[in-house]
């Protein structure tokens, strides 16, 4: 036992993964303070229109997730070859060109109001300004944070991330409880990234001072490799691949609350809603070894190192968090509804339960992409596309109940894992088999 908790310990995968799994479950749970104390806090029916609300924040924030990346890769990148006035460089063109980006896609947002509020049956116009003041900030903020996580500063990037968490519950509780309900709710959301951007670019500047002051900016001390093969740069075709795929991983997990906003009453969206905040539980429960698999496949990746080891043990983990997490959804779905959210959403223990399981394929998938984004590797798009198609069509076909979207959301995810699997694993695949005539034989040797 001591020598493999010594042998845990000094592995990096493991180490910085156990820093960042510390605080993700702080953010976590505040994250989980705020809905819970919403769902009490807020009628049903508000509560259902806020997390719709919140789910609309997230599809039209998909490319401040790409920026993330994009961020964590270039910065990775740079640091792997002591490329320290590069990343400085990269940073400050980087941040002037994502608030004229920034500033158009809030104009768009604002022309679509209309639109929105017609679809999704909500007439609040000031709903959707806390929105919008939402995604302009989520820009900056995400790119900030990925200059964290590309400097591999987990300690740094896990306290921030969960400090927001908190200064958003705090003052959701207060705002709520002052009578602005949904508005103050929302408006949480807007305050707290103002904060974190403040101290986040102090912390990351200063590091990159150190760094250069300590004459640790030697060029061509690393062999660095760019992905010939896959005609992926670190620039703009990088950024369009990345918010792509991170659309699509967007859209699989969120489109299900929009649409069940559409088809079903008020009071369903919900009941509906509690099963999705708390079974998306899976899907953010091992996000710490999703933030740390990224920066460390991508520096291994441009140092021309083995990336393969680190997908499997980032797989191997989050089998072992999401099943150890889906037998008490299986086991106590209607105590943990009773004590988190009140008894009033009882009804939602049986879509608990199948949307834990719902989401068990798309943790793994989280894992796969990031995986994939490292190594510059685009040839899953199209899969993702058709699949993202698929769900779309099934949902709109069949909506006669809120368990049947779930099943299609379940039988989506399981599809899309088992097509990155084979994406990830097609030359191991080929070194255990022989294909002789068509026929699959067992590589003995």
């Amino acid at each position: 036992m001591q020598s493999l908790a010594k042998r845990l310990i000094s592995d990096k995968l493991f180490f910085n993964s156990a820093v960042i799994f510390f605080f993700v479950m702080i953010g976590n749970f505040f994250n989980y303070l705020f809905q819970i104390s919403m769902s009490r806090s807020l009628s049903v029916a508000d509560y259902g229109t806020l997390n719709s609300l919140l789910s609309l924040l997230i599809i039209t924030g998909v490319p401040a997730g790409a920026l993330i990346i994009f961020s964590a890769k270039n910065i990775s990148t740079n640091l792997a070859i002591n490329d320290v006035s590069g990343v400085k460089k990269f940073i400050k063109h980087t941040l002037a060109r994502t608030f004229l980006y920034d500033c158009l896609l809030l104009l768009i947002f604002f022309i679509c109001i209309p639109f929105l509020m017609e679809f999704m049956k909500v007439n609040f116009y000031l709903y959707y300004v806390m929105v919008g003041m939402a995604i302009f900030l989520i820009f900056p903020y995400s790119f900030i944070l990925g200059g964290l996580q590309g400097s591999r500063m987990y300690l740094s990037l896990g306290l921030l991330s969960s400090i927001s968490s908190v200064i958003r519950f705090i003052l959701a509780v207060i705002l709520v409880y002052a009578g602005l309900n949904v508005i103050g709710a929302l408006l949480s959301g807007v305050i707290s990234p103002v904060i974190i951007i403040l101290v986040a670019v102090i912390i990351l500047f200063s590091y990159l001072k150190h760094k250069q002051v300590a004459g640790e900016t030697k060029h061509g001390t690393i062999d660095v490799r760019y992905d010939k093969e896959n005609g992926l740069k670190q620039g703009t075709p990088y950024f369009i691949f990345i918010f792509f795929i991170l659309f699509f991983f967007t859209f699989f997990t969120n489109i299900d609350l929009i649409v069940v906003k559409h088809f079903f009453p008020t009071y369903e969206v919900g009941i509906y809603s509690v099963a999705d905040i708390l079974g998306k539980i899976i899907l953010y429960f091992p996000a710490a070894i999703v933030l740390v698999v990224f920066p460390e496949v991508s520096h291994a990746h441009a140092t021309n190192s083995n990336t393969k080891h680190l997908l499997l043990k980032a797989i191997f983990v989050t089998f072992l968090m999401c099943s150890f997490l889906e037998m008490f959804y299986i086991l106590f779905p209607d105590k943990i509804i009773s004590f988190l959210m009140g008894v009033k959403y009882i009804t939602s223990a049986p879509l608990l339960t199948l949307y834990g399981l719902s989401m068990f394929p798309f943790a793994f998938i989280n894992i796969f992409i990031n995986y994939f984004m490292a190594i510059n590797n685009s040839k899953i798009l199209i899969s993702m596309f058709l699949f993202s198609i698929m769900e779309v069509g099934l949902f709109y076909l069949f909506h006669n109940s809120l368990k049947e979207i779930i099943i299609f959301i379940m039988i989506t995810g399981w599809l899309v894992l088992f097509t990155l699997s084979f994406y990830a694993f097609h030359e191991e695949f080929a070194l255990f088999f022989n294909f002789n005539k068509g026929k699959p034989i067992l590589k003995t040797k």
